[in-house]
């Protein structure tokens, strides 16, 4: 839904249709919501799309060595 709508761009002092999304999700993104989403891109002529999910996030963690919010750590 987010494609469909304009937002301004300060830059170009006029409303545009979104180009680029992030897709974040706290699980895991599916091979075929990831397969949909990319068609329904392809047909409208705007495919910057990144996907996330919870293990793309979880590695960002490790590689940045953040440590993980007290929520999301297991205890013994």
């Amino acid at each position: 839904m987010m494609l469909g709508h304009e937002i301004f761009d300060p830059e170009l002092n006029r409303r545009v249709l979104v180009d680029h999304a992030f897709v974040v999700a706290g699980g895991e993104i599916t091979k075929q919501a990831r397969n949909w989403l990319g068609a329904r891109l392809d047909a409208s002529r705007r495919s910057q799309v990144m996907f996330m999910g919870r293990d793309d996030i979880l590695q960002l963690y490790a590689i940045t060595e953040h440590p993980l919010p007290k929520a999301a750590r297991w205890t013994e």
